[in-house]
């Protein structure tokens, strides 16, 4: 395999020995005998993986692992050890190190282990690619998308609907489902007894709440395997992009507040900011207990829908660690009055 390797020990031989092993497997490799000189030599040359002896001059092996890594997250790091020490190994495993080497070792012992490590970089390398793809490509449709929002010359609900579905021509669904997350949550701000200018951004903002996945490319919005967590983190930017998307038109910027804040959640443990409670504005507080009730009761591609009665327990189940109870408690006064009068 092709990767540079580092080798800090401070006995010769031993520092010798393993690099003869690791060369004779077509790796390159630098040695270092002591902790400064190992991130002298890193300072001046990239090592994919570092093999690092526990007992060091100075300061040892896991002190150096820790520097290791903060200055490069995604080095591979073996400890390499004639001793067992329990604490040595939870600090490692705090620190990322992948694997340990007990002394005397055998030649397959350290290539099984350095290979298992270049792999293991190499996985890093494509994720983090991968990554900068995505994050450039949302970047970029950012960009149109405000520029988009920002020539809007009367920020009417009529324009803003229009705009939505000009930007959704690929996901149909994505406008209807806004459509009646901002109709519920007027229905909602009614109920709750807020009034203008206040309930007007209400129905712009939950209209509006998930326009920043507009950003987000398709393959990624729709991937029909599990995130990786590089990716439910890119997801869970999209609260942030929609804000500074929207916020470009002056009077959108109430808004835009309800944008950022749709995914927060009762109890603080949403994003993007984990803001609790009263924190959280009304806006969004009502923006997603109606978002969550329209998910759960229309068919999505990866669940069918479930009955009224059905979503309203699950918004109660919620209520107080999701959702504020008082706007879940409101809303059901919202369905329960909407069920009387179609049986009327």
């Amino acid at each position: 395999m092709d990767a540079n390797i580092l080798v800090v020990d401070d006995e010769p031989a031993i520092r010798q020995l393993l690099s003869d092993w690791l060369q004779r497997q077509g790796y390159r490799c630098v040695t270092a005998s002591q902790a400064d000189e190992a991130l002298e030599v890193v300072s001046r040359e990239h090592a994919d993986v570092v093999l690092v002896d526990l007992a060091l001059p100075g300061d040892d092996g896991v002190s150096l692992a820790r520097r290791l890594r903060d200055r490069d997250g995604d080095v591979a790091l073996i400890m390499v050890t004639g001793m067992q020490r329990f604490d040595a190994a939870v600090e490692g495993m705090r620190i990322g190190v992948l694997d340990y080497l007990l002394k005397p070792l055998t030649q397959q012992q350290l290539l099984d282990s350095v290979d298992r490590a270049v792999r293991w970089r190499e996985s890093n390398r494509q994720l983090d690619e991968h990554r900068r793809r995505l994050e450039q490509a949302i970047e970029r449709r950012s960009v149109e998308l405000a520029g988009a929002f920002a020539e809007i010359e009367v920020a009417s609900q009529a324009a803003l609907e229009a705009l939505l579905v000009t930007l959704n021509t690929r996901n149909p669904e994505a406008c209807d489902h806004a459509r009646r997350v901002a109709a519920m949550a007027v229905s909602l701000a009614d109920a709750l007894g807020l009034h203008e200018p206040e309930r007007t951004s209400v129905q712009r903002g939950a209209l509006l709440h998930d326009i920043g996945k507009v950003a987000m490319p398709d393959a990624l919005i729709h991937k029909p395997g599990p995130l990786t967590d590089e990716e439910i983190g890119i997801i869970r930017s999209h609260p942030q992009i929609g804000h500074d998307i929207v916020s470009v038109v002056p009077n959108l910027a109430s808004a835009a507040e309800v944008v950022l804040a749709s995914h927060e959640a009762w109890d603080g443990s949403g994003y993007p900011r984990g803001l609790a409670g009263e924190e959280i504005p009304i806006g969004a507080r009502i923006t997603a207990v109606v978002d969550t009730y329209d998910a759960l009761t229309w068919a999505r591609i990866y669940h069918d829908p479930v009955s009224t009665v059905r979503a309203a327990a699950e918004l109660v189940r919620c209520a107080g660690s999701q959702f504020d109870p008082a706007v879940v408690q409101a809303w059901l006064r919202v369905i329960d009055r909407t069920a009387m009068e179609t049986v009327q």
